[in-house]
């Protein structure tokens, strides 16, 4: 069985310019997601897919490739990528890391590969996500906010209380590569997950979200 990684990186973004490339107690933040995924036991060969020159890491499992211009705007969906990346390089399963979130470890990767394999008649994707235990309200259109996930007239204590929730976290997807050309979706058919810690649910996206993960990382 080939299992291959592939961590889409983009020089260009909206809300925190060259985010990917951002050093995080001095180290670029795409190096956390990479170094785990090539400690990985059970990825046979990692994948950057780029349209900057700034990678600077070699590896015997690594290889940094040239992603197109139709996917490297800002427009271009993560399945584009992907789609690109799987009609020149075959494999039966890929595992999409995404390199914003530093929390990412290896034994969780590889957790998650033994968890959708030996199970895959069960499951058909597996997604990385920390569990809710908050209670969520939505807002209406009148400005008026209603709870989602339980009935405030019989509030239970946070400890007591049974939500079977997960938010995705973005660290990382796993799933069939034959199933994702038919479905050119990266969730498909059962999906299942896999747990990591709370901190985890922090991902950089602005700038407030990398002052939180570098107060993080220091612990």
């Amino acid at each position: 069985m080939k299992i291959y990684g592939l961590i889409p990186l983009r020089k260009g973004s909206i809300r925190l310019k060259n985010k990917n490339f951002l050093k995080v107690l001095n180290k670029p933040l795409y190096k956390y997601a990479t170094n785990e995924a090539l400690k990985s036991k059970f990825i046979n060969k990692l994948f950057i897919s780029t349209d900057s020159n700034k990678v600077k890491m070699k590896h015997k499992k690594l290889s940094v490739i040239s992603r197109s211009k139709a996917s490297s705007t800002r427009y271009a969906s993560t399945e584009m990528v992907i789609e690109e990346f799987l009609k020149k390089y075959k494999c039966d399963y890929l595992v999409l890391i995404q390199a914003t979130n530093p929390f990412l470890k290896t034994q969780y990767i590889d957790k998650a590969i033994k968890k959708l394999i030996s199970n895959n008649r069960k499951f058909d994707t597996l997604l990385s996500a920390v569990k809710n235990q908050h209670f969520i309200w939505k807002k209406n259109r009148n400005d008026c906010i209603f709870p989602k996930n339980y009935n405030f007239k019989k509030r239970p204590r946070t400890q007591d209380s049974k939500l079977e929730e997960y938010s995705e976290n973005g660290a990382f997807y796993i799933f069939n590569t034959i199933a994702f050309l038919k479905n050119k979706n990266r969730l498909h058919g059962n999906i299942t997950y896999f747990e990591m810690p709370k901190e985890s649910i922090f991902e950089v996206d602005d700038k407030e979200d990398l002052r939180i993960i570098k107060k993080l990382l220091r612990k």
